[in-house]
């Protein structure tokens, strides 16, 4: 487990937030953790960091895997310029991540409050909701509401868009 995930787990534990932990081989994205056998009889989400052109505005999508992330419709809802997918430097940069581990729970690198976090209205009262805390070899089964508690206690913006 790298340093990332043991931040998580600590401020997950700080805030008396239940969770399962299981660590496995690493997952590269979310669709393989279904031949993988790795979907914990949870609710699976793709992490997406997006930004517009001139990178003055991030955003972090959770959308569940069978979804797609329609990132027009967003822009149009956000009221913003053209969206596209953050690069490596931008990731390591505000989260601490690379691609292969982008994860919601990386807010909590983000000091600055830059990222704006999108979950997908559909992920709302799912009681076991996966995602990685910022390592892709362990993953966290949680419910959303505790999820979405985290992410706020950080300070975070929080949207709910239905992609």
């Amino acid at each position: 487990m790298n340093g990332q995930a043991a931040l998580v787990l600590g401020r997950l534990g700080a805030l008396g937030i239940a969770y399962e932990l299981h660590e496995h081989e690493p997952v590269p994205t979310a669709a393989a953790r279904f031949p993988m056998e790795l979907s914990f009889g949870a609710t699976i989400c793709k992490n997406l960091l997006v930004a517009t052109r001139s990178e003055s505005r991030f955003f972090l999508l959770m959308i569940p895997v069978e979804k797609d992330a329609d990132l027009k419709a967003l822009r149009e809802h956000m009221g913003c310029t053209r969206l596209g997918f953050a690069g490596e430097r931008a990731l390591e940069r505000l989260l601490g991540q690379r691609q292969g581990n982008v994860g919601v729970c990386g807010v909590i690198r983000d000091d600055d409050r830059l990222v704006e976090v999108v979950f997908d209205t559909s992920l709302r009262g799912k009681s076991r909701v996966a995602t990685h805390p910022g390592d892709n070899a362990v993953t966290i089964i949680l419910d959303f509401d505790d999820l979405l508690r985290y992410v706020e206690s950080w300070g975070s913006t929080v949207h709910f868009f239905d992609f």
